[in-house]
C-alpha cells in the first residue's frame, strides 16, 4: 500500500516537473525556424529615378551574397544562422505606389526594408506596421521631423546636403563668386532643400541673383536660362534629374550661359554622367558615397562589385550594400526576426562601415555624416572634398570648351 502511496506520488512529481521544464523554453525555440529572413527592397526601377534603382539592387544583392555566403545572419532565438532573401518592390517613382508597395512587404511579413529616394512617401505605413526601413537618397527632413520611430535615414537630411555643399565650396579657396542663381525643380524635397540653401547662402555672404522654378520633365528652360545669364550669376545650383540636367546643359550651351561654376547635384551623383563626355565636365555633385573613400571594408566592396560586373562601384551601389549590412547587424543584435527589437537595434547602431561611422539621433537621421562632393573631370567623378578623402583638386572657374 505505502509502496501504490509512494509511486503515485512519484508520478505526480515527473508530471509536474516536465511541465515546469517545457514552461522554461522560449516559445520562439518551440517554432521552427524560418528557411530565410526576408527583407523589404523598395527601389524605382521604372520612372526618372530608375538610373537610381539599378545600382541600388546590385548593392542589396552584393550585400546578401556577402552575408548569406557565410551562413547567414546568427539568430539568438534559433540558435542559428539563417539566410537573407530580398523581397523586391518597384515604386515606378510614384508616390502612391510607394504606399502600396510598403503595404505589400508588410503582408509578405518582411523582418525589416530598405529603400530609396521616394521611399519617404510610405513613411507612415511603415510606422504604422511597426517596420523598420532604413533609407538612402532620402533626405527630406520634414519626414524625419515627425518624431516617426520606424524611419531612419543613412545619407543625411536636406539640410545637412545644404550645408555640405556650401562649407565645402563657399570659401575663399574654392568658389570665389558670391553671385549664385538657383534652377529649382518643383517638388517637396527639392523645394525643403533650397529653403535651407537660401538661409545659408545667406549667411555665407552669397546674393541669390536669380531663381526660378520648373516643372520636371519642361522641354523648354530657354526663359530660366536666360534670367540666371542676364541677372549676372556666375555659378548655378540646381537638383534635377539627369534627363533635365542634359536639356539644362545643352540650351546653355545654345544660349552662352557659361557660369563658372554648375552644380547639378542628383543628376551628376550618377556614374553613367561620364557619357556625357565634355558636355558634362567640371559639374559638381554630392553622393551618399564614393568608391574612393578609406573606410573599412571599401576595397573589398569594390573588388565584389568589380567581379561581378566588370565597373567600379556606384555611389548608390555603396550606399545600398551599407544599408543592409546596417540592418543585418541590427538583427544579430535584437536575437529576433521581432520587427521592434530590430527597431530598437538599429536605433542602437554604432558601427564603422564602407560609409564610415554610422549613428544615429534622436529624429532617426545619421549623426555626423560625411558625403563626398565630387566633381566631373575628363570623364571621372573626383572626390574634391572633404580634404582627407580627396583625389582631385577642385577645378574652378571651369575651363573655356
Amino acid at each position: 500500500m505505502k509502496r501504490n502511496i509512494f509511486c503515485g506520488v512519484l508520478g505526480v512529481l515527473l508530471v509536474c516537473g516536465f511541465i515546469l521544464v517545457g514552461s522554461s523554453v522560449p516559445a520562439s525555440a518551440a517554432e521552427p525556424a524560418p528557411e530565410t529572413i526576408k527583407i523589404g527592397g523598395m527601389i524605382s526601377l521604372t520612372g526618372p529615378d530608375a538610373a537610381i534603382g539599378a545600382p541600388a539592387k546590385l548593392g542589396y544583392e552584393v550585400a546578401l551574397e556577402e552575408i548569406n555566403k557565410g551562413g547567414g545572419v546568427m539568430v539568438k532565438a534559433y540558435n542559428k544562422k539563417i539566410p537573407l532573401e530580398l523581397v523586391l518592390m518597384d515604386m515606378e517613382t510614384n508616390a502612391e505606389k510607394s504606399i502600396a508597395r510598403a503595404e505589400t512587404l508588410h503582408s509578405r511579413k518582411v523582418s525589416a526594408a530598405v529603400g530609396t529616394t521616394i521611399v519617404g512617401a510610405s513613411a507612415e505605413i511603415f510606422e504604422k506596421n511597426k517596420l523598420p526601413v532604413l533609407a538612402i537618397l532620402n533626405s527630406i527632413s520634414a519626414i524625419t521631423d515627425r518624431g516617426l520611430k520606424y524611419f531612419f535615414v543613412v545619407g543625411g537630411s536636406s539640410r545637412h546636403i545644404g550645408q555640405t555643399v556650401f562649407d565645402a565650396l563657399a570659401t575663399p579657396t574654392a568658389i570665389k563668386s558670391t553671385k549664385w542663381a538657383i534652377f529649382r525643380e518643383q517638388g517637396e524635397f527639392v523645394s525643403e532643400f533650397f529653403d535651407s540653401a537660401r538661409e545659408i547662402a545667406a549667411k555665407k555672404g552669397i546674393t541669390i541673383t536669380y531663381e526660378g522654378s520648373y516643372a520636371m520633365r519642361t522641354p523648354d528652360l530657354s526663359a530660366l536660362i536666360t534670367g540666371a545669364k542676364n541677372s549676372g550669376a556666375e555659378v548655378l545650383l540646381s537638383y534635377p534629374t539627369p534627363p533635365d540636367a542634359v536639356t539644362m546643359l545643352k540650351q546653355m550651351a545654345q544660349l552662352g550661359f557659361k557660369p563658372k561654376a554648375i552644380l547639378m547635384l542628383r543628376a551628376a551623383d550618377d556614374p553613367s554622367w561620364a557619357r556625357l563626355g565634355i558636355l558634362g565636365d567640371y559639374v559638381i555633385a554630392c553622393p551618399d558615397w564614393h568608391s574612393a573613400f578609406n573606410h573599412p571594408g571599401v576595397k573589398e566592396l569594390n573588388d565584389m562589385v568589380k567581379a561581378k560586373t566588370g565597373k567600379t562601384t556606384d555611389p548608390t551601389t555603396g550606399a545600398a550594400y551599407n544599408s543592409v549590412k546596417i540592418v543585418a547587424a541590427a538583427i544579430e543584435k535584437a536575437g529576433s526576426l521581432d520587427r521592434t527589437a530590430i527597431r530598437d537595434a538599429i536605433a542602437g547602431t554604432d558601427m564603422m562601415t564602407v560609409e564610415g561611422h554610422v549613428k544615429f539621433g534622436p529624429n532617426k537621421t545619421r549623426v555626423n555624416v560625411v558625403r563626398p562632393v565630387v566633381q566631373w573631370q575628363n570623364g571621372v567623378m573626383e572626390v574634391v572634398w572633404p580634404d582627407n578623402q580627396k583625389t582631385k583638386p577642385l577645378v574652378y572657374p571651369i575651363p573655356s570648351k
